[in-house]
C-alpha cells in the first residue's frame, strides 16, 4: 500500500513539474529577446592574413615530432650523466 502511495505522489510531482516547465521557455525567450535588443556588442572581423598558413603549421608539427623525446627517454638520459 505504501509503495502505491509513493508512486502516486511521485507521479503527481512529475506532472505538476512539467506543467510549470511548460511556461518557462516562453518567459526566457521574451527575456532574452529584450536583453538582445538592449545590448550593444562590437563587431569583430577576423582576416585570413593574421593566421598562419597550413604549410607553416605542418612544418612546425614535423619539426616537433623529429625532436620529440618521451618522459622515459629524458629520465634515462638524466640517469646516464
Amino acid at each position: 500500500m505504501k509503495a502505491s502511495t509513493l508512486f502516486t505522489a511521485v507521479a503527481a510531482l512529475v506532472l505538476s513539474g512539467s506543467a510549470f516547465a511548460a511556461d518557462a521557455p516562453a518567459a526566457s525567450t521574451a527575456a532574452s529577446a529584450a536583453a538582445a535588443s538592449s545590448l550593444s556588442v562590437p563587431a569583430v572581423t577576423i582576416t585570413q592574413s593574421t593566421s598562419r598558413s597550413r604549410s607553416d603549421v605542418n612544418a612546425e608539427a614535423v619539426e616537433f615530432v623529429k625532436n620529440y623525446k618521451t618522459a622515459f627517454a629524458i629520465q634515462l638520459e638524466q640517469y646516464k650523466n
